[in-house]
């Protein structure tokens, strides 16, 4: 039923932060909602695709994810609510924000606010960047995907696979336990994983159009070496070339550039893997690191490599 990620929902401390990476950095499009307290931030022609409030305490993430009509909302609201979630309607203030026709939202298993909506807005304006890019790949495949890190494995999964109806792409126990979960073309929306640690937001995942935007992107982080969570590398399983950047509020945002998309053939499969090769996880314990590398050295010496699909050619698929 979920139809794509849409938007995503941060309150922070650190506003002028997140203004200046997303803009200068990333390349993101900055609308002033009210000065020093509220900005929404544009990728594409859609209405926003972040809300980002300044607050005094705790930053939180949240989540958007859209379904065709009213008539899909209330059936998942109806599911949520057998399943013992609490779901609070979305007040006008919150539907004229964030340019929705219709919205709830509930927390899952691991405190994440999920907001779940229709109608997200087209904006009055084409979308201008906030540096000169190439744009981001979004349309019927939505913003990007989401990583979590959940405290609560069996029950996240539930949730996005029989509630939410997303499907397995694939999924791997090494170096730790992870499914990926696809809702549209895109190789995968949401992705959790158990690492033995305490429940997270992982990252964020962008796709630009253009490679050379990720290299000027990396460029600009090694400027701050610690501004780099994981380094750039390529994924094992939907192939982006990509590296992860810190954001202000310790989560990441993965710039990266030519996923291959899921189609009607698609076979789940068993990853050897995270990566093929690079992404040096910095945030990872040094023996799960040392773990990471071991595998990358299996899969060098057995010449595994995949074809690179750039964004032309996936819009003729």
């Amino acid at each position: 039923m979920i139809q794509a990620l849409s938007y995503i929902v941060v309150e922070t401390p650190h506003l002028e932060s997140w203004i200046n990476q997303a803009r200068d950095h990333v390349g993101m499009q900055i609308e002033v909602v009210e000065p020093n307290q509220c900005v929404r931030l544009r990728v594409d022609e859609k209405f926003q695709r972040f809300v980002i409030t300044k607050i005094d305490g705790k930053a939180t993430m949240g989540m958007g994810f859209e379904v065709a009509g009213k008539i899909e909302l209330n059936k998942i609201s109806k599911m949520l609510k057998q399943e013992g979630y609490a779901v609070t309607e979305g007040s006008q203030q919150e539907l004229i924000l964030r340019g929705v026709d219709d919205m709830f939202f509930f927390y899952d298993p691991d405190g994440v606010r999920i907001e779940v909506c229709y109608g997200l807005a087209d904006a009055d304006s084409q979308f201008e960047s906030g540096r000169p890019i190439g744009g981001f790949r979004t349309g019927d495949m939505g913003l990007g995907h989401v990583a979590l890190i959940t405290e609560h494995f069996d029950k996240m999964s539930h949730l996005y696979r029989n509630i939410f109806g997303l499907k397995l792409s694939d999924h791997t126990e090494v170096p730790f336990r992870v499914e990926f979960l696809h809702c549209n073309p895109r190789h995968h929306t949401i992705g959790i994983a158990h690492t033995g640690g305490p429940a997270k937001i992982y990252h964020l995942m962008l796709e630009y159009n253009d490679f050379d935007d990720v290299g000027r992107a990396y460029d600009m982080a090694l400027i701050d070496p610690d501004s780099i969570g994981v380094t750039l590398g390529r994924h094992i399983n939907d192939h982006a070339i990509s590296f992860y950047l810190k954001n202000p509020d310790g989560w990441m945002i993965e710039l990266g550039w030519a996923t291959r998309t899921i189609d009607s053939d698609w076979k789940v499969e068993e990853l050897e893997g995270m990566s093929l090769w690079g992404h040096d996880r910095t945030w990872l314990p040094d023996n799960k690191r040392e773990e990471a590398r071991q595998i990358l050295k299996k899969l060098s010496k057995k010449g595994q490599r995949a074809p690179v699909i750039t964004t032309a050619q996936n819009s003729h698929n």
